[in-house]
């Protein structure tokens, strides 16, 4: 990407002139975002969606055009799109990349990893009363912008083929990791998908994708909606309760840790409650089973995109998707163990 590239597409939109100034931020995996800091005001969020991970990018702009409106109410800041100069919310460059540009959220940040179990909290609150906000919205009116995006046996079957098509120098070591995803493979199916209902899902609940109010430690929203998607609620579950009971963050090396932080799950299951959010029975009886299955899955994925070369996720050093891969099935494998204990305390917690 020319270094003269989003400046440029910042006039598109409007935004223009001197004192501009652009902040790269890394955290996501995906997509190429930039703060836009302007002389006046709180500045925006540019933002250019992947074209290989997103083949069409209307389909999730669809979406999130429809979703934004409802993503209002008390306790949740919905973000804004900003038109560019013909009133449509986004432009495609010549190489398939669509931009967008948000308003920025003034005093806001997002973490790694939950620093206390007010945070926790607050991120349980926040992913519930996201799912209260859309809950009007007939699944059948989003488009699938990602088939088969949590459908953990399609994961399964992705990574057998990496297997297969792996250099020596990479699947050399990767032993144990696959051992460890067909074992987590074979204890997810046993989640009865066909009897869950469907819901608008956000798709990517991991803490790094809420935004927190700096002053008062308040979740204010959800950012990173390109996966809305009709979908299970376990899956937005078990993907925010992945990042906040973990031991260690997942772009850190592999090997031992400790277990599953369950004060910090007890309270993200607090601040679930504290929502009002309705659940049906079936969804309550498997909904703990998200917390196995989504760092199963991501597992999973990390190990296919390691094997096949990091053609999907970003990567700093050559080994880091078998590094997150390490992380993640152990993560999966240690809340297994725990999964008697992670059930109790949400009962005992929706009493």
């Amino acid at each position: 990407m020319a270094p003269s590239q989003p400046l440029e597409i910042l006039k598109q939109f409007g935004i223009s002139g001197a004192g501009i100034s652009l902040e790269t931020l890394t955290q996501g995996y995906i997509n190429d975002t930039f703060r836009v800091h302007t002389p006046k005001g709180d500045g925006f969020v540019l933002q250019r969606i992947n074209p290989v991970v997103f083949p069409k990018p209307e389909v999730l702009m669809a979406n999130l055009e429809m979703v934004l409106p409802l993503l209002e109410g008390p306790g949740y800041r919905g973000l804004k799109l900003h038109p560019n100069r013909k009133g449509k919310t986004s432009i495609k460059d010549p190489a398939g990349g669509l931009w967008r540009v948000f308003n920025y959220i003034p005093d806001s940040a997002s973490y790694t990893r939950a620093e206390t179990p007010q945070m926790a909290r607050e991120a349980g609150r926040i992913v519930a009363i996201f799912h209260l906000l859309v809950s009007p919205l007939p699944t059948e009116d989003l488009q699938v912008s990602l088939p088969g995006f949590h459908d953990i046996r399609e994961r399964i079957t992705q990574l057998r083929a990496a297997i297969d098509g792996a250099p020596a120098e990479r699947s050399e070591n990767c032993s144990d990791l696959i051992a460890q995803a067909e074992a987590l493979y074979a204890f997810c199916r046993q989640i009865p998908f066909e009897a869950l209902p469907l819901r608008v899902c956000h798709n990517d609940t991991k803490l790094s994708n809420i935004l927190f109010d700096t002053q008062s430690g308040k979740a204010l929203c959800l950012i990173d909606l390109d996966t809305l998607m009709p979908g299970h609620l376990l899956c937005d579950f078990g993907d925010a309760a992945r990042g906040l009971i973990a031991s260690r963050t997942e772009n850190g090396k592999s090997g031992k840790a400790a277990g599953p932080d369950l004060k910090s799950f007890e309270a993200f299951v607090k601040g679930w409650k504290e929502s009002g959010l309705k659940m049906q029975p079936v969804e309550k009886q498997w909904l703990c089973h998200g917390v196995v299955l989504m760092p199963a899955l991501h597992g999973i994925r990390a190990l296919a995109d390691y094997l096949s070369g990091d053609r999907y996720y970003k990567v700093a050093y050559p080994e880091q998707n078998r590094d997150r891969a390490g992380v993640l099935l152990h993560s999966a494998q240690t809340a297994q163990k725990a999964l008697g204990r992670i059930q109790e305390i949400a009962e005992n917690t929706w009493a």
